[in-house]
C-alpha cells in the first residue's frame, strides 16, 4: 500500500522534472494521480514526459478520468494509457466518476452504458477502471457506494474507487462498506472537508474529520485492502504562496497521515 499525490492543471507551472523532485523528497509519497484535459496538447506532452519521470524513479501513475468526454475520444485516450502501461510494466489503475443526470435512476443507467462500453473495448490487463462514489455536490444528486455497488460487482472487470472523503462529506459512516465491496476495492481516495462546504481539504493536525479519517484508513487496511491510497487536495487550499510552497505542504501532510498507518 503506497501513498499517492493527486496532480491536475494547477501543478503545471512547475515542469515534470521539478514535480517529481519534490516528491521525492517526500517519505511516503510513492506517485502520481493524474487528471489532463485530453483536449490540451500542452496537457498531453506535459503527461508525456511525467511518465518518463515516473518510470526514470520507479514511481507510480494512476489516472483519474472524466466520462464526460466523447466516447470516441475516451477510447483514444485508453488506447494511450495502454501504452504507458506497457512502458511502465504494469496495470495503471483509472478512476472514473459516475455520469450526472436529472436523476438517480438515469444517472446510473447512462453510467453503466458508458463503463461497460469502456471495459468491453479496452486491454483490462493494463487498465483497472474503477468507479469512484460521489457526494452531492455543486447542485448535482449524484451516485453513493451504495447506488453503485450492484453494477461493479456484477462486472468482473470493474473496481472500486472509495472516496473517504466523499463518504465524510455526506454520510460519515467510513466503515459502512461490505465485505463483497471491500474486496472490489482498487484505490482509495482520502481528503477532508472544513465544514464550510469546500470539499478535497488537506489533512492538518487540528483536522475536525482526523479521528474518523484514520479510523476508515485502519479499517480497511485491517480488512486487507493492500493498493494505493491518493491524497486528492485541492492546491489552492494548502498552505503557502506558491505553487512551490504550496506543494510541500501537501506532500508534508502526506508524510504526516501516512506515518499514522505505515
Amino acid at each position: 500500500m503506497k501513498s499517492l499525490m493527486s496532480v491536475n492543471s494547477k501543478f503545471m507551472l512547475l515542469n515534470p522534472s521539478e514535480l517529481v523532485k519534490l516528491i521525492l523528497n517526500s517519505k511516503y509519497t510513492k506517485g502520481i494521480e493524474m487528471y489532463i484535459n485530453i483536449d490540451s496538447e500542452f496537457h498531453q506532452k506535459y503527461l508525456d514526459d511525467l511518465v518518463f519521470e515516473i518510470k526514470k524513479y520507479n514511481l507510480i501513475l494512476q489516472i483519474h478520468g472524466d466520462v464526460e468526454i466523447d466516447f470516441d475520444k475516451q477510447l483514444e485516450y485508453m488506447k494511450k494509457l495502454e501504452k504507458y502501461s506497457d512502458y511502465l510494466g504494469y496495470p495503471i489503475v483509472v478512476t472514473l466518476h459516475t455520469i450526472y443526470d436529472e436523476n438517480k435512476e438515469k444517472s446510473l443507467i447512462k453510467t453503466r452504458e458508458y463503463i461497460g462500453n469502456l471495459i468491453n473495448n479496452i486491454n483490462n490487463n493494463k487498465l483497472i477502471i474503477a468507479l469512484e462514489n460521489l457526494n452531492d455536490a455543486r447542485g448535482y444528486t449524484r451516485l453513493g457506494k451504495e447506488e453503485i455497488e450492484t453494477t461493479i460487482l456484477n462486472n468482473d472487470n470493474l473496481f472500486f474507487t472509495y472516496d473517504i472523503g466523499h463518504e465524510i462529506a455526506n454520510y460519515g459512516k467510513i466503515t459502512n462498506v461490505n465485505d463483497y465491496l471491500i474486496e472490489e476495492i482498487r484505490n482509495v481516495h482520502i481528503h477532508s472537508n472544513n465544514n464550510q462546504g469546500n470539499d478535497h481539504w488537506p489533512i492538518y493536525k487540528d483536522d475536525s474529520h482526523w479521528n474518523e479519517i484514520i479510523k476508515g484508513l485502519i479499517y480497511l487496511i485491517n480488512n486487507k485492502y493492500q493498493y494505493n491510497i491518493v491524497y486528492e487536495y485541492a492546491l489552492e487550499y494548502c498552505r503557502g504562496e506558491t505553487t512551490k510552497e504550496k506543494i510541500i505542504d501537501y506532500l508534508t501532510s502526506i508524510d504526516f497521515v501516512s506515518e499514522r498507518y505505515y
